[in-house]
C-alpha cells in the first residue's frame, strides 16, 4: 500500500479503533456483573464463569486462523465481517433468556472478536510506512491495553446507570446494558471501517489455506486453554486436567510436525527463527501474565477486604490503562528513533517494581496509595507492549502479517489466561497457609483462656474448623467468611466469660484479617517475577527497527 498522508493514517486508526475497543473490553467487562447475573438468571458461579471463559476460549483458538484467512481473502473484508458478527451477537447476548443462551452468544461474539483484534493490528501497521512502525504499534497498544483493562470499569458504570432506559425496551436486569452498549458503538465502528479503511491493505498470500493445520492447532489450543481456565476448579493434578494438557501437547506436536512439511503452512514456523519475532512473542506472554492476573487479584483484595465499592476498586485499576494510554503513543514515536530494546527492558522492570510495591499495600492503604502503584505498572506496560509488538511485526513480510499478528495475539491471550490461572493457584496456596496459621494461633488462645466454658470452647473450635474448610478462591463471599471466622456461639454464662469472649473475638478478628491480607502478597510477588522474566527476551530485541520491510521467506 502506498505511503498514506497523516490525515489518512489517522482516519484508518479511527476506522479500526471502535471495533478493537469493543473486542478487547468485552474480554473483561463481565467480571463486574457476576452478582447481577447470578441473581437475574438464577444460576451458579461455575455457569457464570463461562460467560467470560467461553469468550476467552474461542478468542485463543481462532486468533491464528483468522489472521491467516485475512492474509488470503482481504483484511478489510474479514475485519468488517468480524465486527458485524460481534455486534449482532451482542444483541443476542442482551436478550438471552437463560445463562446457556448467554454463553452461546458470547462464543459467537468471540468469533467476531477473533477476526477484529489481530487483523486491526495488521491493517494499522500496513497504513504506516516502515519508518513509523513503532508509532503505529504504540497507537494499537494504547487502544487495546486501555480497552482490556477498562472493561470492568465500563461494566460497573453501565450496570450502575442501568436505570436509564428507553421506554420501548423492557429489561429484566441492568446487566443487559453491557451488551446493548455494544450495538450502536459497533454499528458506528462498522460504518467508519467501511468508509475509512482502504480496500487493498496488503499483499495477498498465495496458495491454499492449510485446513489440516487449522484443525490441529485449534484442537491443541482448545485443550490447552480449557486446562488453564479450569485448572483451579478441577485441580491441577486431576486426571482430567492432566489429560487435557497431554492432548494439547500431542495436538500441538502434530501441528508442528505437519507445518514443517506442508507446502502451504497455516503458520510458517520459520517465522520463529527471526529472533525479534520469537523474543517478542515470549515477552508479550510474560508481560500479560503479570497484567491481567494482577488486576484480577487486586480487585478481590480491595472489594473483599478493604470494603471498596466496585466502582471505587475499578477506579484504582483504571489508572493502569490510563497511564499506558497516555504513554504508548509517545513510546511508539520513540521506538522509531532509538529502537525497541531498551524501552521494552525498562518497561518490564518498571511493571515489576509496581507489582512488588502492590505486595506491600495494607488494609489501611488509601486509594491514592494504590493508584500510584497501579500507575507504575501501567507506565511499564506503556513502554514494553508497543516495543514488543513493533519489534515482532516489523520482522515479518507484509503477506504474513495477518497470521503473524494472530500468533502474537494468541501469545498475549495465553498470557491473560496463564496470569489468572497461576495467580489464583498461588493465592489458593498462600490463603490456605494463612488460614491454617491463624487457626493454630486462635486455638492456642482458646485453650489458654481460663473463663470460657466447655460449650463456648467447642463452639469456637467448630467455627475455626469450618473456616479451615472454606475454599477462599471460590468468590469474595468466601474470603469475607474466612476473614470473620467466628459465627454464632452460646450466650456467655457470666460477666467474666463475656469479657473474655469479647477480647478473644477482637483478637481473632484482627488475626484472621491480617493473615488473609498477607496471603495476597504471594500473587503480587509472582506477577512481579513474571514481569521481570520479560527483561530476558527484551534484551534479545533489535537495537533498531529495520528501515525496510522484512524480506519474504524462501
Amino acid at each position: 500500500m502506498d505511503d498514506l498522508s497523516t490525515r489518512r493514517k489517522l482516519m484508518v486508526l479511527v476506522g479500526l479503533a471502535l471495533g478493537l475497543f469493543l473486542a478487547m473490553a468485552d474480554a473483561t467487562i463481565m467480571s463486574i456483573a457476576t452478582p447481577e447475573l447470578m441473581y437475574q438468571l438464577n444460576t451458579s458461579i461455575p455457569n457464570i464463569s463461562w460467560v467470560m471463559n467461553g469468550y476467552n476460549l474461542v478468542l485463543t483458538v481462532l486468533f491464528l486462523t483468522m489472521g491467516k484467512v485475512a492474509d488470503h481473502y482481504g483484511r478489510k473484508l474479514v475485519f468488517t465481517t468480524g465486527l458485524a458478527v460481534f455486534t449482532a451477537a451482542s444483541l443476542g447476548c442482551a436478550f438471552s433468556p437463560t445463562i446457556y443462551w448467554l454463553i452461546g452468544f458470547r462464543c459467537v461474539q468471540a468469533v467476531g472478536g477473533a477476526a477484529i483484534v489481530p487483523i486491526s493490528l495488521a491493517i494499522l501497521l500496513g497504513a504506516f510506512p516502515q519508518r513509523q512502525q513503532g508509532l503505529s504499534a504504540g497507537l494499537f497498544g494504547a487502544v487495546s491495553t486501555f480497552a482490556a483493562a477498562l472493561g470492568p470499569v465500563l461494566g460497573g458504570v453501565l450496570i450502575a446507570r442501568g436505570a436509564w432506559h428507553w421506554h420501548f425496551i423492557h429489561l429484566h436486569g441492568t446487566w443487559q446494558w453491557i451488551f446493548l452498549f455494544n450495538v450502536p458503538v459497533g454499528l458506528v465502528g462498522l460504518a467508519l471501517a467501511l468508509v475509512l479503511v482502504p480496500r487493498r491493505t496488503h499483499e495477498r498470500a498465495t496458495g491454499r489455506i492449510d485446513f489440516a493445520g487449522v484443525a490441529l492447532v485449534s484442537a491443541g489450543l482448545f485443550c490447552l486453554t480449557l486446562a488453564l481456565i479450569q485448572s483451579n476448579a478441577w485441580h491441577w493434578g486431576s486426571t482430567l486436567i492432566l489429560a487435557l494438557f497431554a492432548a494439547a501437547a500431542v495436538a500441538l506436536g502434530l501441528f508442528i510436525f505437519w507445518e514443517l512439511r506442508s507446502p502451504n503452512p497455516l503458520l510458517d514456523l520459520r517465522l520463529f527463527k527471526r529472533r525479534a519475532f520469537s523474543s517478542a512473542a515470549v515477552a508479550i506472554m510474560t508481560v500479560d501474565v503479570a497484567m491481567m492476573g494482577t488486576a484480577f487479584i487486586l480487585v478481590i483484595y480491595m472489594v473483599a477486604l478493604m470494603d471498596f465499592k466496585e466502582l471505587r476498586a475499578a477506579a484504582a485499576i483504571a489508572v493502569m490503562p490510563l497511564a499506558s494510554l497516555v504513554l504508548t503513543p509517545l513510546t511508539g514515536w520513540t521506538i522509531d528513533r532509538i529502537g525497541p530494546r531498551w524501552l521494552a527492558v525498562t518497561g518490564a522492570a518498571c511493571s515489576a517494581a509496581g507489582l512488588f510495591a502492590l505486595g506491600h499495600i495494607t488494609l489501611n492503604s488509601s486509594l491514592g496509595s494504590i493508584m500510584w502503584r497501579t500507575a507504575l505498572v501501567g507506565i511499564g506496560l506503556g513502554l514494553s507492549l508497543p516495543s514488543l509488538m513493533a519489534s515482532g511485526m516489523s520482522a515479518l513480510h507484509d503477506a504474513v502479517k495477518g497470521v503473524g499478528s494472530g500468533a502474537l495475539n494468541t501469545a498475549r491471550q495465553l498470557g491473560f489466561l496463564l496470569g489468572v490461572a497461576i495467580l489464583v493457584a498461588v493465592f489458593g496456596i498462600t490463603m490456605q497457609n494463612a488460614v491454617h496459621s491463624a487457626a493454630r494461633q486462635a486455638r492456642t488462645w482458646v485453650a489458654q483462656s481460663p473463663y470460657l466454658s466447655i460449650a463456648t470452647r467447642d463452639s469456637i473450635n467448630s467455627a475455626l474448623a469450618a473456616a479451615d474448610r472454606i475454599n477462599a478462591t471460590a468468590d469474595m463471599t468466601q474470603i469475607r467468611q474466612v476473614a470473620h471466622p467466628i459465627g454464632d456461639i452460646p450466650q456467655p454464662a457470666d460477666v467474666n466469660e463475656a469479657l473474655a469472649l469479647l477480647d478473644l473475638s477482637n483478637r481473632m478478628e484482627t488475626l484472621y484479617i491480617d493473615k488473609v491480607a498477607q496471603a495476597f502478597r504471594g500473587p503480587f510477588y509472582t506477577a512481579g517475577f513474571a514481569a521481570l522474566l520479560a527483561v530476558i527476551p527484551g534484551f534479545l530485541l533489535p537495537r533498531r527497527l529495520p528501515k525496510h520491510a522484512a524480506a519474504a521467506f524462501i
